[in-house]
């Protein structure tokens, strides 16, 4: 006959653990839910815009995602739920342990001892299993996002339990287990909104008009399509350094991936109106340094000869 206070004791566990289960379903669905309806509502899932091999590249890329959401979640509720319920029917035959012939300190050995040799045999899979989970759970990191990460850049192809595969803007695929991606720095261009302030920086010489380059930077940064016109181009002057002006050209994109080609645009019509208006950079003044090493070199060597004669 069970004692009262280990029937109160049972019925609050198990009552609990239905509560956590139910709990953790709902905002499994939650966030599920939530992924899944960000990521149906991206524009963009490229790193750089281009026209692909494939037919509809954003359009597979985001069945694919929209796919990996949904087993990622199935395969993280098979694993917690589980585990949830065995801890809570451990918690419930807590009462009974001391009931059994076998003694507690064997019981103990025999756990722990599988504990270890599960732990250490496992141990890569059980630490990317984890680190997976957290990163699925984490707004820190999701499928679609675009990142700078180990000086590569690219979209976030699919977070999966063990790893997390990052597609790069020339569509090569760099693979990263989840427990270096949970410890990993980077730049996350989608963590918050997907505006971009682009930097494009360059150098001129001080024999330059300024009031020209100005004019010629902000024409060339919206003269591209790209440029999203929620305030004028700005040009600041960052740097006066022995080798010339150090100069930035900022302005606004509306995605990281149009950030790019506005940048790619800026520089290349940089370029054109520069050799066009005959505006030097500083490669002049490097050029002009050489070439006065070189002829102070000269001199040196007509000196020693006529010393020689």
């Amino acid at each position: 006959m069970l004692e009262y206070h280990t029937i109160i004791y049972l019925m609050a566990t198990g009552l609990f653990g239905v509560f956590l289960l139910w709990r953790l379903r709902r905002w499994f669905n939650k966030v599920q839910t939530l992924r899944k309806k960000r990521l149906k509502a991206m524009g963009h899932l490229e790193a750089v815009e281009t026209k692909s091999p494939l037919d509809n590249p954003n359009k597979e890329i985001r069945e694919m995602g929209l796919d990996n959401i949904e087993t990622r979640f199935s395969v993280i509720e098979r694993i917690i739920l589980p585990c949830v319920v065995v801890t809570v029917l451990f918690a419930m035959s807590v009462p009974f342990l001391g009931r059994l012939t076998l003694p507690g300190t064997i019981i103990s050995l025999v756990v722990a001892a599988t504990t270890v040799v599960v732990g250490i045999a496992a141990r890569p899979f059980i630490e990317n299993l984890i680190s997976g989970v957290v990163i699925s759970l984490s707004r820190m990191i999701r499928i679609g996002d675009t990142i700078l990460i180990d000086g590569k850049y690219g979209t976030v192809e699919d977070v999966s339990i063990t790893h997390t595969i990052i597609k790069q803007w020339d569509w090569r695929r760099y693979v990263i287990p989840n427990t270096l991606m949970l410890n990993k720095e980077f730049v996350n261009y989608s963590l918050v909104d997907k505006y971009q302030w682009v930097q494009v920086e360059f150098w001129v010489d001080y024999e330059a008009d300024l009031n020209l380059v100005e004019e010629l930077a902000l024409a060339a940064a919206a003269k591209s399509k790209y440029f999203a016109g929620y305030e004028p181009p700005r040009l600041w002057i960052m740097e006066m350094a022995k080798e010339g002006i150090r100069c930035m050209l900022v302005a606004w994109a509306n995605s990281p991936a149009e950030g790019w080609m506005l940048s790619a645009d800026a520089r290349a019509e940089l370029i054109r109106t520069f050799q066009h208006h005959n505006i030097k950079t500083h490669f002049h003044y490097y050029k002009a340094v050489s070439d006065a090493r070189v002829q102070d070199q000269k001199n040196r060597n007509l000196t020693q000869e006529d010393q020689y004669k």
